[in-house]
């Protein structure tokens, strides 16, 4: 069953990947970035994504970075379903994610914060969901051009984000513009120059001083255990608040 849209809202980045379809999947090892690599899972059992999310705000002149790192999965009663099996208990650097009501799993413990310095999967199994460990051997993709990133968006003129060798060790990158409850979102290859939004692009963004530019990076690796594949996602988002969003 092909999956477009899931309400899984663990962080902006986590948001904007899962509103990412696509056609490319990956083994463990590292990827040709050379073309873009918007995931979709319509032949996964089970997708576990690890995030961190640095969202930058400014206090008396200097941008504060606030950190959170997250950690959610769910797991399709078949290939790309849209409904989702009971996996019995998930944990992701051997501290236990909440399974929510329709059998999402999420990371919600923020006083008992993840480091995600080792991410190593761990689920006990219910059912047909096997019982595994998996440790993710790919990095945490990063992106070191915060200072680049717009403090205005000009809905008239369009607006094109240096990404470039800022970004290391992405599959793909999402760049998404908010506005109020609007967004706008675009993949593109780990290795783009950058990523333009045109004025067309930005139509439906409301104008406001509170919107947001954020880069999320992110790569992905593949096991197949007990004849079924399950994907095991790395993310960062880098997250610039209080953007003015102008005519």
């Amino acid at each position: 069953m092909k999956s477009r849209i899931l309400p899984i809202f663990l962080s902006v980045a986590f948001s904007a990947f899962l509103l990412s379809s696509c056609d490319k999947k990956e083994d463990e090892t590292p990827v040709n970035n050379n073309t873009a690599n918007n995931f979709s899972y319509d032949d996964a059992f089970g997708v576990l994504v690890a995030v961190k999310s640095v969202s930058y705000t400014s206090v008396g002149g200097f941008e504060v970075p606030v950190e959170v790192n997250s950690g959610s999965a769910f797991f399709p009663t078949d290939a790309g379903a849209t409904t989702f099996a009971d996996a019995g208990t998930v944990s992701l650097e051997n501290k236990n994610l909440t399974k929510q009501a329709n059998n999402i799993y999420a990371y919600d413990d923020f006083l008992n914060p993840l480091t995600l310095s080792n991410i190593t999967w761990n689920v006990t199994g219910n059912g047909s969901i096997p019982s595994f460990t998996k440790t993710v051997d790919r990095p945490l993709p990063t992106f070191s051009g915060f200072s680049n990133l717009p403090a205005t968006v000009s809905k008239a003129t369009g607006i094109s984000i240096s990404l470039g060798s800022a970004v290391y060790a992405a599959d793909s990158v999402i760049v998404m513009i908010t506005s109020s409850n609007d967004a706008v979102l675009k993949s593109v290859a780990g290795n783009s120059g950058s990523v333009t939004f045109s004025s067309a692009d930005l139509t439906k963004l409301n104008t406001s001083t509170v919107g947001s530019v954020s880069i999320s990076p992110y790569n992905l690796s593949s096991e197949t255990i007990g004849g079924k594949k399950y994907y095991f996602v790395n993310e960062s988002s880098y997250v610039k608040m209080m953007v003015n969003i102008t005519n």
